[in-house]
């Protein structure tokens, strides 16, 4: 990818500095535009340089797996709480409606299916109290012999997982 030229096509120079700044909020927030109103830069700048710059894009990259969890947050709280929408009615606000999405409740009731199939997390699930008591006590959630177990049942799945790929 080429290089811009900063003063010919940016109306702003968008220097190292401010393009790691941007990438710092954009792995808070995964919101673009937010990101881009922190350095005060228009979206589309940070757009172009995405093209234009090998190592921003993969900063950019970065930068969203690292917002997951924020962007997880969210569709969480729209798909249980919904959104709130405004009613106008010849030009004035009259009323307010929630508005739900089952497709954004689906797709987090797929993130839970997932999460619910790691092992160390449906040991923790399993006797949730017992794992708030040691982790408010030790910082674990897992006592040594659930680790342990943990480790080892993980480690036997790997093994005859790689068997059938073998055996395929």
């Amino acid at each position: 990818m080429s290089q811009l030229p900063v003063s010919e096509q940016f109306q702003q120079p968008f220097t190292h500095d401010r393009r790691a700044r941007f990438l710092e909020a954009l792995s808070l927030s995964g919101n673009v535009r937010a990101a881009a109103r922190t350095v005060s830069v228009a979206p589309m700048t940070a757009y172009r340089w995405r093209r234009a710059d090998a190592h921003f894009a993969r900063g950019w990259d970065a930068a969203l797996v690292v917002a997951r969890s924020a962007i997880e947050e969210v569709l969480a709280d729209r798909a249980i709480n919904g959104t709130e929408e405004e009613v106008f009615y010849k030009g004035e606000l009259v009323a307010t409606r929630r508005r739900f999405d089952n497709r954004l409740l689906l797709a987090h009731l797929a993130r839970l299916d997932s999460n619910a199939q790691n092992r160390d997390l449906s040991a923790v699930a399993e006797d949730f109290d017992s794992a708030l008591g040691r982790y408010a006590q030790s910082g674990e959630l897992l006592s040594d012999i659930e680790a342990r177990d943990s480790e080892e049942e993980s480690d036997r799945l790997a093994y005859w997982e790689g068997e059938e790929e073998a055996e395929g």
